[in-house]
């Protein structure tokens, strides 16, 4: 398993990648495909755990914005 902060890194590239929210469970997809989480039987329920910790932390870049869906900080505050 992947340090947390290479987890964060990768993340944020996803996102910034999709340009739009992604859901949990393709995020997790997306980490396995990408080889970071290739050993990880679960990606999916993994993800959710390690991107709902990353959300509460108050100056994180990913904010959630329910039913399973996460975004960057900067897009999540625009109108």
């Amino acid at each position: 398993m992947p340090r947390p902060d290479r987890f964060r890194k990768k993340v944020l590239a996803l996102l910034k990648e999709a340009g739009r929210p992604l859901h949990y469970t393709e995020i997790g997809r997306l980490l396995k495909e990408d080889g970071l989480w290739k050993d990880v039987k679960e990606p999916e329920k993994i993800a959710k755990i390690r991107l709902s910790a990353l959300a509460r932390w108050h100056r994180s870049p990913v904010v959630a914005l329910g039913k399973g869906f996460y975004a960057l900080r900067e897009e999540a505050d625009l109108p």
